[in-house]
């Protein structure tokens, strides 16, 4: 069974007591996280407590939710908070965990936890109700089709040395965004990390050709007598 599925289904089974737009500056920020550390294998996978939904719970990528998602932004979330300097009402941790608990998919919302997470080295920051990873799998089951959500839980997942899950996860994002040079980037990096390198120069073209300018896929590869 894929493991972000079975992963997805045990976070829903642990919530069946209670009732049920990607800016580049995301999807630039997701590379810059992923290229920083490749590590192995070693982080256990997560277990996530019941949490209560919202009655209102706001879809990031749906105009129809853009004002009520804007009215929110304007008390937890500035720019300080997502720069994870300050927060706006308390903690960083505790602004950021009342945004995406109404809108689960909040693209910078998410990637700002991730960092938080990073930055704190730990995956439940102070101020959050839960670990970090609880809060992606509870994105993923509230909009599966949202391609940005995968990128940003892959990105989590190869920064906890999880690197199968996350290239698993780089590639059912790149199922719904087929396009996207940054998926495409992120998973030649992984490739690169198994030596899958036939596969892993594909990526790399795929990835320069959309666009992408960062050369350390390429050098990657290079270093390995393997980019031509």
């Amino acid at each position: 069974m894929n493991t972000t599925i079975s992963r997805i289904r045990s976070f829903t089974r642990n919530m069946n007591t209670v009732s049920p737009i990607a800016s580049s500056a995301v999807r630039w920020s997701l590379v810059a996280v992923l290229t920083a550390s490749m590590v192995h294998e070693v982080q256990a996978a997560v277990e996530c407590e019941s949490f209560k939904w919202q009655e209102e719970r706001l879809d990031f990528t749906a105009p129809k939710d853009q004002l009520r998602i804007s009215q929110i932004e304007g008390h937890h979330f500035d720019a300080d908070t997502e720069s994870l300097i300050r927060g706006m009402t308390g903690s960083i941790g505790a602004d950021i965990d009342f945004l995406v608990r109404y809108s689960p998919n909040h693209h910078r919302g998410l990637a700002a936890l991730v960092r938080l997470a990073l930055k704190d080295k730990t995956p439940k920051p102070s101020g959050v109700q839960m670990p970090v990873e609880c809060y992606l799998l509870r994105a993923l089951e509230f909009k599966p089709s949202d391609p940005e959500v995968h990128k940003i839980y892959a990105t989590y997942l190869a920064r906890q040395g999880r690197n199968s899950e996350a290239l698993a996860t780089f590639e059912q994002a790149e199922k719904l965004a087929p396009n996207d040079p940054v998926i495409a980037y992120n998973i030649g990096l992984l490739l690169t990390e198994k030596r899958d390198f036939e596969r892993a120069r594909a990526y790399a073209r795929k990835a320069y050709a959309g666009g992408i300018e960062l050369p350390g896929l390429r050098d990657k590869l290079a270093r390995q007598g393997q980019w031509r």
